[in-house]
Formats: C-alpha cells, sequence, structure tokens
C-alpha cells in the first residue's frame, strides 16, 4: 500500500470529520473530528437526512454528529494540515467512565506513515453501508464521546467530538437487556430491604445483596442513559452514579423498610420485659383489690 493511499485512509482522523464519522467509535482505522487544536481542518456531510455539514463546532453532547442510517448514505468528507504531514501517526480512543480505550490507529509505527510526498489535504467519500454490513443497525444506538490525536514532523493535532447514532433505542436488544436487568435489580434491592429472620444487629437487610443490586442498576441506568442519548458512558454515570447507589443500598439493608421477619429479642431482655408486666399486673391488681376492702 503506497504512503498517497494510507493517507487518503487513515491520516485525516484528527483533521476532518471523514467518512465514518461514529463508526470510529466501533471500527478501527476509520476517524472522525470536532473541536480540533493544532491548526488542522475538516468537515463532512452526508447526502441524506443530514445536519450537517459536520466542522469542529459539533463538540458537545447537545451538538453531537449525528450519523443518519439511511440505506445508501454517503459521507462526503474533506481536510487538511497547516504543516509538514510526513512521519505521521495518531489513534482515536472512545471513553468509558475514567478510562479512554484506544479503537483505531494509524501511521507509524504499525503503518506506513511516512507519507514521503508530504500530502497535507484530501477529500472523499465513504458509503455507510460498509458499516452496517458489519454491524447491525439496530446494535448501534446513543451518544458517544471520543477524542483523536494526530502527529507528524510539522502537525501536531488533538479533536474531542461526540458522536450521536439516530434510531430508536427500544429496538436495541442491548436496551432490552438493560431494562429488564434494572427491573430485576430493584426488586432485588427491595429484598434487600426486608429484615432478615433472627438478626438484630447493625444491618437488619441484606447489605451484600443491596451492594450487588445496586451496582447493577447502576451499570443498566448509565447503559440506558448513553443509550437514549441522554449522557454518554462518563465519570457521573460509570462512576458517581454508582457509588451513590451503593450508598442507597446500604441505607436500605440498614433500616430493612420494606418489611419481613420481627426482629428477635434477647431471652434476658424478653424474661426480663414479661416480669416486668407481670410485676406491673399484680400492682395494678392488689390496687384494685386494697380499694375495694377501704370502701366496705
Amino acid at each position: 500500500m503506497t504512503s498517497s493511499i494510507v493517507l487518503r485512509h487513515r491520516i485525516l482522523a484528527v483533521l476532518a470529520v471523514l467518512s465514518l464519522l461514529a463508526a470510529l467509535v466501533l471500527l478501527p482505522a476509520q476517524p472522525a473530528h470536532a473541536d480540533v487544536t493544532g491548526g488542522c481542518d475538516g468537515s463532512a456531510d452526508f447526502n441524506t437526512d443530514s445536519e450537517g455539514p459536520y466542522t469542529p463546532a459539533f463538540d458537545t453532547p447537545g451538538n453531537p454528529i449525528i450519523v443518519p442510517k439511511d440505506d445508501g448514505t454517503i459521507a462526503n468528507w474533506a481536510g487538511s494540515v497547516p504543516g509538514e504531514n510526513t512521519n505521521f501517526g495518531g489513534n482515536v480512543e472512545i471513553r468509558i467512565g475514567p478510562f479512554w480505550i484506544e479503537v483505531a490507529d494509524w501511521g507509524d509505527p504499525d503503518h506506513d506513515g511516512s507519507n514521503d510526498d508530504d500530502e497535507r489535504s484530501d477529500e472523499g467519500q465513504y458509503n455507510m453501508d460498509e458499516l452496517w454490513d458489519v454491524i447491525p443497525k439496530n446494535l448501534v444506538n446513543g451518544i458517544y464521546e471520543a477524542q483523536a490525536f494526530h502527529s507528524a514532523d510539522g502537525v501536531d493535532c488533538e479533536a474531542h467530538f461526540f458522536v450521536k447514532f439516530e434510531g430508536n433505542a427500544l429496538t436495541s436488544p442491548i436496551v432490552i437487556v438493560a431494562i429488564i436487568l434494572a427491573i430485576l435489580s430493584v426488586l432485588l434491592l427491595i429484598r434487600a430491604g426486608m429484615r432478615r429472620p433472627g438478626v438484630s444487629g447493625f444491618f437488619a437487610g441484606r447489605p451484600v445483596v443491596a451492594v450487588i443490586a445496586a451496582l447493577i442498576l447502576a451499570i443498566m441506568i448509565a447503559i440506558i442513559l448513553q443509550q437514549f442519548c441522554v449522557q454518554p458512558l462518563n465519570n457521573t454515570t460509570v462512576i458517581i452514579l454508582p457509588i451513590i447507589l451503593i450508598i442507597v443500598g446500604l441505607a436500605i439493608a440498614k433500616i430493612a423498610p420494606f418489611g419481613g421477619a420481627e426482629p428477635d429479642v434477647p431471652a434476658e431482655a424478653q424474661e426480663a420485659v414479661d416480669k416486668a408486666v407481670s410485676d406491673a399486673a399484680d400492682r395494678f391488681t392488689d390496687g384494685l383489690g386494697g380499694g375495694s376492702s377501704s370502701k366496705g
């Protein structure tokens, strides 16, 4: 593969919103961008149902790159770099909570990024049907956060962007499974909040079950929010939400508000209570008897 072909398919990852746009989140070696730093430039547009042309302004969760799923959709892209573009390399990453996971890379050292002709701009098309041949449309929904980097002898660019796949999330088996597991985890959390028989300690309910149920519920909520394009998988949904729900779950397990067995009373305490009740009843009876005799 010549350097110009490599350049056409890989180099413009950070430089332009290339043909695959959101597909870079799921498939390697296909780029996109928004919010580019380092002087790189680019744009992209779909031939069907597009809100483009997409530019670096599409860089927030509320203003993402929207990928249509119509059959025959073509992405037209173009991009350029501001300096010497020889010996280039780069990668694309997606965010899962606090972690960035690499999904694509290009140029040196794994690919030929020498680019001896120093090509600094390019344009082309990508047929989105090629993506849907690999990944079923109903599996790809939601909003994704990603970043990309490109470095060469005279260029050092970075891009940060959000990508939104169109479609009805309720048709995705991922969402259906997440909803079912969320419901089951809620039921499990209720179970964790029921008093255990024979327990009178710090946790009247089931703390271990509460932690497991809360963690599963948090993960399912994070997936549902992402699939319905409410919130990408970031620190809020992947870290903070589970911590909050685990704390709530432990509180439920502690107070056991959902009923269950009555708390057991230690034998000594029960005997003391019985004796106190018996003594009070005797005194009350004696008092009644004494009052009757005095009046007679």
